[in-house]
């Protein structure tokens, strides 16, 4: 069952560690001149900030990058409280936000609400969990039609219909089909704090707290709905972000120890058989740790390649090609990696080292969105890493940032880090919005 009785205050904040960080020689000319099928006219790149090997500082201080050059802002949806997780529709006319939400004047809480691009208003809600919901999904699934996945803070995910009617009141723990109810997945020892669908629609990976990353299977059969795999990373704390690689053969992982990885997974080989799906199917959630370290064959795995060392990982993700890995750390550096050795291709972050919370790869592979703790978004040139632009209008952390599937629209909301025991329990501000940012 979902946990109904958390224990407020649980969630400490992280220590924040500081870098030191390098400049080396300004780039001749922009790489993204000669690429046509740009949804804007592009800008000259401002001076490049690119750390050098090492991270040490040359004693030099880059020009600081002007805001909202290439981009800008272009709307800003009221919400009922704080924005943590976002999630595009897959024709890009609506958003699926999750966090801190309480409306005093519906009762309708710990839901997901579906943002209207068009008509920047909330247009419906999906109600709801016993507590927060901060990981989102959204996804045309060839064998379960359009659906929007939710985690939350009560250790549960629930599947709804996107294309429902969604809800009109919450009693705490409801999961009504009238509203677009499909399947509700329990027993989970922690928050599930990311959520993604496979490429080919098969698998739906989850990222929790209690230090798991599970894959449900989707696909139809006698194990659609279980948990078909499971890995138990005891030094990953909580994990914290989780996503597919383009071609569905690996995953990425962010967590709170400040470590980035990268699993492979082959269906053929990596998937429980039968047995263990049932066997692992009847454990409920409080004798999940105990079961773990008795079956440590069963969950533990051996990641292709990580790296620690971050503070932490709030998000992680593959380019849009799959040949490289970008992190977010909260030691505020933007680390871009080879996708398949785990060689690091360069580091780079805003020129103040601030921690990192968002971040998201442009369609196009060309441009990375990374949201900060200083209210900022700091786009980088996908390519090398020079600072391209910084958007300035939020009024707090920057947790989530998310393009829009054509590329032209970036969507971003702020409350902080995703865990922080400074907004466990908060509602209010001080930024309740989500903001829309497009190019000029």
């Amino acid at each position: 069952m979902e946990r109904r009785l958390l224990h407020r205050g649980s969630v400490t904040s992280a220590g924040r560690m500081l870098g030191t960080m390098a400049v080396v020689a300004l780039l001749t000319r922009p790489l993204w001149a000669n690429t046509p099928h740009r949804p804007h006219t592009p800008h000259a790149p401002r001076t490049p900030r690119t750390p050098g090997a090492g991270g040490t500082d040359s004693g030099s201080n880059p020009p600081a990058v002007d805001t909202n050059v290439h981009m800008a802002p272009a709307a800003a949806g009221a919400l009922p409280g704080i924005g943590t997780t976002l999630a595009w529709a897959p024709d890009g006319h609506a958003i699926a936000i999750g966090g801190h939400f309480s409306d005093r004047a519906t009762g309708m809480r710990y839901d997901t609400k579906v943002y209207d691009v068009a008509a920047n208003a909330i247009v419906k809600s999906f109600d709801c969990h016993y507590y927060w919901t901060v990981g989102e999904a959204w996804t045309a699934n060839p064998y379960v039609g359009e659906v929007i996945a939710d985690g939350a803070g009560d250790h549960a995910v629930k599947i709804w219909r996107a294309t429902a009617a969604g809800s009109t009141r919450c009693s705490p723990g409801q999961f009504r089909p009238a509203d677009g109810a499909l399947v509700k997945l329990p027993e989970v020892n922690g928050w599930v704090t990311s959520l993604a669908f496979s490429p080919d629609g098969r698998f739906l990976a989850g990222a929790s707290r209690d230090r798991t990353i599970r894959l449900w299977q989707v696909a139809p059969g006698p194990n659609q709905w279980k948990v078909v795999r499971l890995w138990y990373d005891r030094p990953a704390t909580n994990f914290v972000s989780v996503a597919w690689s383009p071609d569905g053969r690996a995953l990425v992982t962010g967590d709170r120890s400040g470590r980035v990885a990268v699993w492979s997974f082959d269906p053929a080989t990596d998937l429980w058989d039968d047995a263990t799906i049932a066997l692992y199917a009847a454990v409920p959630f409080a004798s999940q740790p105990g079961w773990f370290a008795s079956h440590a064959p069963l969950v533990g795995r051996t990641p292709l390649w990580s790296e620690g060392g971050h503070g932490q990982i709030w998000r992680a993700r593959f380019s849009p090609d799959g040949t490289r890995v970008a992190a977010a750390g909260g030691d505020g550096l933007l680390s871009v990696y080879d996708a398949t050795t785990g060689a690091v291709v360069y580091r780079t972050g805003p020129r103040a080292v601030t921690p990192l919370y968002g971040l998201d790869w442009s369609p196009d592979g060309e441009t990375l969105a990374v949201g900060a703790d200083d209210h900022r978004i700091y786009l980088f040139r996908a390519a090398d890493g020079a600072a391209y632009d910084v958007l300035a209008g939020h009024e707090d952390g920057v947790t989530a940032v998310a393009w829009s599937p054509d590329g032209t629209t970036l969507a971003s909301t702020a409350a902080g880090p995703l865990l922080a025991a400074r907004t466990h329990s908060l509602v209010n501000g001080p930024d309740t919005h989500v903001r829309l940012w497009t190019w000029r």
